[in-house]
């Protein structure tokens, strides 16, 4: 399609030189009666000769079909480029993307991210918490889930309902005595 447009151009230039090179000769004529001639020149000059290649690749255009119909007032031209169309390689080439730095630099690290997001009593203090304490908790943590996995494991084996229902009992006392609430 673009190659039939540029074709088209070429026609249209060669169609439009034509119809005005009457004219402008004519009009030329014209002036040459009214103005006194130019003086001859020193030497005459002849164009150069066309290659007969340029020739033939003009002929064969012009023998085809007019495709220009020019439906509307205004004259559009159509322009089609040719050119290499870039590789990644080429994009990319002179930037390290493992370790190369970001253009503007990069705006902020994940890290950076979290210190500006977390508030400094998380980080940098244990929340009042005494490290005595810290340790009174695991080792409760670690006594019931120690009473719990005990408790799941006679669940399992009990018998009947009125061992469950007793094993239910010894798990409220002791968790009872555990948290300080007291217990028989």
């Amino acid at each position: 399609m673009s190659s039939l447009r540029a074709i088209s151009g070429v026609v249209f230039t060669a169609m439009l030189t034509a119809a005005i090179h009457p004219l402008w000769a004519e009009a030329a004529g014209a002036q040459a009666t009214t103005a006194p001639p130019p003086p001859p020149p020193a030497q005459e000059q002849t164009p150069p000769p066309r290659p007969p290649e340029e020739l033939d690749r003009i002929k064969a255009a012009l023998s085809r079909p007019n495709t220009i119909i020019l439906t509307e007032p205004q004259v559009k031209f159509y322009v089609e480029i040719r050119a290499k169309f870039p590789t990644v390689e080429d994009m990319f080439r002179g930037v390290d993307l493992v370790y190369g730095p970001t253009r503007g630099g990069a705006p902020m690290t994940h890290a950076e991210y979290l210190s500006m997001v977390t508030p400094r009593e998380m980080v940098a203090t244990s929340g009042g918490i005494k490290p005595a304490e810290m340790l009174q908790f695991a080792v409760t943590n670690w006594v019931g889930q120690m009473l719990v996995r005990k408790a799941l494991e006679e669940i399992r084996n009990a018998r009947d309902e009125r061992e469950i229902q007793q094993i239910r009992e010894r798990i409220d006392r002791e968790l009872a005595a555990l948290t300080g609430r007291g217990g028989g």
